[in-house]
């Protein structure tokens, strides 16, 4: 079996043509940097296995310290290829920031540039398995005037399933996008008691296929103990046409400390494609237990328009989100049972898991467990 050693890579980069410049080794051994972790979370004994040698001892021989010692070093180099490309991403995202937007006389500014992975595996007693992936990358420009990211997809959901979309669950619909997205955001900016975002991109195949979303949101204190999100978004594809989403969200924060929050949410899509307007309503409980854990209840019913307006399906959910290493790798586990009109509203028992990496400078200071009431 071949040896994955990080000493051998680096060795093997030493020995590259001298004509290799700099630039090309350092996105070389980012690339591999990545590669290896991801094969490293998923199957550690294979990917750092040594070579098999005719006289090699026995593993029941193995010391316990041994045994010790080689896991010990699984995490050190596991934690160092995680801050290699955290690193890299930082140094790449700040450089490029200085670039185009920071001045001479003006101080460095906070990056919060951030790669995510995603892994996620579903399945139920009545469909099929349905295995997942998706790659989102920000590139945060804090010294731009007006604060320009810019972002990639290599999963967009603007023409999945609303309920999907709600659920954070695998798109499965006819009408998804199939290709990444790249662009830029401009996020944050203020229209009297509303803020806006606004996306300009390009689908990353051919023919060019451009789009652009613009996003609407206020967030109103209504009483002492509720606040309402509202959200108006609305997206064009070259290649599909208009959609646009409407959300009606409030908050609740159960007990006294916001560590348990009611949401209650009314939410409908109108997708050019075909025609239809699709609305999902949805009760959700965030729980979280302590700092590495979280729980997460829910109740919905979603609904088409067309052919004829008919519940497509109704659910009852619960997940529990761990932070499984440090503050980057994540763990999601949801039970799931579904009653969906497509199988005469019969009950569908399912579990959905996925895995959430993140590469970031400021992943030691990010709580990904951390749900709030959106603030005025």
């Amino acid at each position: 079996m071949m040896d994955y050693n990080r000493n051998n890579y680096k060795q093997a980069l030493d020995n590259y043509p001298v004509t290799t410049s700099k630039l090309t080794v350092k996105r070389i051994d980012f690339a591999v940097e990545l590669s290896l972790l991801i094969v490293g979370i998923s199957s550690p004994h294979h990917l750092f296995a040594a070579p098999v040698s005719e006289n090699a001892v026995p593993s029941s021989k193995v010391s316990h310290v041994e045994e010790i010692e080689e896991e010990n070093d699984i995490i050190s180099w596991i934690d160092d290829t995680q801050l290699t490309i955290a690193d890299s991403i930082h140094d790449y995202s700040s450089s490029f920031d200085h670039f185009v937007g920071k001045k001479d006389d003006e101080e460095p500014m906070n990056n919060r540039s951030y790669l995510r992975l995603k892994l996620k595996s579903r399945y139920s007693h009545r469909e099929n398995f349905d295995p997942d992936g998706s790659v989102y990358f920000k590139l945060d420009l804090p010294h731009t005037k007006k604060n320009w990211k810019l972002i990639f997809e290599s999963d967009p959901d603007d023409f999945d399933r609303l309920e999907d979309k709600e659920r954070g669950i695998s798109a499965n619909s006819s009408n998804s996008l199939s290709g990444a997205v790249g662009g830029v955001r401009l996020q944050g900016r203020k229209w009297g008691e509303w803020k806006t975002n606004f996306d300009l991109g390009l689908k990353l195949r051919f023919p060019i296929d451009p789009f652009t979303r613009i996003e609407v949101y206020r967030t109103d204190q209504l009483s002492y103990e509720w606040t309402s999100l509202t959200k108006q978004e609305v997206f064009y594809y070259k290649s599909k046409g208009p959609g646009a989403i409407t959300s009606f969200n409030f908050y609740h924060a159960i007990s006294q400390a916001p560590s348990t929050i009611l949401k209650l949410s009314l939410n409908a899509q109108y997708l050019d494609t075909d025609n239809n307007w699709e609305v999902v309503q949805q009760a959700e409980i965030f729980d979280r237990v302590n700092q590495d854990n979280l729980l997460q209840y829910s109740i919905g019913v979603s609904a088409d328009s067309r052919p004829n307006y008919s519940v497509t399906n109704s659910w009852v959910s619960i997940g529990w989100k761990h932070r499984l290493y440090k503050k980057w790798l994540y763990l999601t586990a949801t039970s799931e049972f579904d009653f969906q009109e497509q199988f005469n509203y019969k009950i569908n028992p399912g579990i959905m898991l996925e895995l959430e990496l993140y590469f970031s400078s400021n992943a030691r200071s990010t709580d990904r467990l951390k749900r709030s009431i959106p603030s005025l």
